[in-house]
């Protein structure tokens, strides 16, 4: 019904602003009244000095939450505003459109989180550029997105954690970009990149790397974050480089192929971004992919995805043998391991 009326005066700024006022003012803002989060103003601004609420003791009561328990089309409704609204609206109603959003965003249920991602994003890509900032909310938002990137098994079923950190680490590095899109912030967005990645992909690799699914989904992420930070990722390498070289090396790697294109997309990444620094991580990175090369080449009748996967290593470690390929000592490196097995004759030769 909706889109019915919009398609009537999406050519009348005025009606459609009135009906965008009137949605949030007489329909969500009502049923999220009794969920406003204490570190939010009156004016949807960051607050100095947060009130102490007591919401843990009413989080599971209906009464304070009747956006979910009463009318949850609202959150549906809400959406629709975020897909119409243009910035000047935003500015304008930002008061109207913040506690809604932190609400879903904040709230316990694992649904709620993943939509709350969604509609952040929403607000981002149409909000003015510096209203995050001015406001103080860039900040918030980033706090509150944070612990989501611990949600993982076994605490979390499996069935919900994948889902949320995809939507997580999405969300957070879209929203660090939109935060610092200026080269004179910089530093701040690497700043914040690297809690993403410290906070996120190790210590959720360290807690949780033994499921296949969810290391997947940080090798996915963990490209993200590398392609983001670009040159500024090398801090990183001997961190990530070592769960790179244990995945491709693992004994059953070939098992779960998935996991291996996702290692393989990150350290694709890495060498497009950190090559001043991969000569230094050349034999750990070769270690891997030399001997998943190996176990490819030993199958009998390898599969579509293992013939993809080895194309990805010839591509991956040409690249990387042409970072030195006027070095005489890695020459001598790789003529030895040329020598030593006849296999890798078709990845090494410079």
């Amino acid at each position: 019904m909706l889109s019915e009326y919009f398609e009537s005066i999406k050519d009348k700024p005025k009606a459609l602003e009135d009906l965008i006022m009137n949605l949030l003012r007489e329909r969500v803002k009502p049923l999220f009244v009794k969920s406003r989060n204490p570190i939010l103003t009156e004016a949807g601004r960051k607050a100095i000095s947060p009130a102490i609420g007591n919401s843990s003791s009413t989080d599971f009561e209906s009464a304070d939450k009747p956006w979910k328990f009463e009318s949850p089309h609202i959150v549906t409704v809400f959406e629709w505003i975020l897909q119409q609204i243009d910035a000047s609206l935003v500015e304008a109603h930002w008061p109207l459109v913040i506690p809604p959003l932190l609400a879903t965003l904040d709230d316990v249920s694992i649904k709620y989180k993943i939509r709350g991602c969604k509609l952040l994003q929403m607000l981002v890509r149409v909000a003015p550029a510096n209203l995050l900032e001015r406001s103080g909310l860039g900040e918030v938002f980033h706090n509150t997105l944070t612990p989501y990137l611990l949600y993982l098994p076994s605490l979390t079923p499996e069935e919900e954690s994948t889902p949320l950190l995809d939507s997580t680490y999405d969300t957070l590095i879209f929203l660090t970009r939109a935060r610092y899109p200026n080269p004179d912030t910089g530093t701040q967005k690497i700043k914040n990149l690297d809690a993403i990645f410290r906070y996120g992909i190790l210590k959720g690799y360290a807690h949780a790397g033994e499921n296949v699914r969810i290391a997947e989904l940080l090798m996915q992420k963990s490209a993200d974050l590398v392609s983001a930070m670009k040159i500024y990722c090398v801090k990183h390498l001997k961190n990530l480089l070592p769960i790179i070289s244990g995945i491709l090396t693992a004994p059953f790697a070939l098992a779960y192929t998935p996991l291996l294109v996702a290692s393989l997309q990150t350290l694709r990444a890495v060498v497009m971004n950190a090559w001043p620094e991969v000569g230094f991580y050349r034999g750990e990175i070769l270690e891997g992919l030399v001997i998943c090369w190996c176990r490819i080449a030993d199958e009998e009748e390898p599969t579509n995805e293992l013939v993809e996967i080895q194309a990805s290593i010839k591509e991956i470690v040409r690249a990387v043998v042409q970072l030195f390929k006027n070095d005489e000592q890695a020459e001598k490196e790789l003529k030895m391991l040329k020598d030593c097995d006849a296999r890798l004759e078709a990845i090494l030769t410079i």
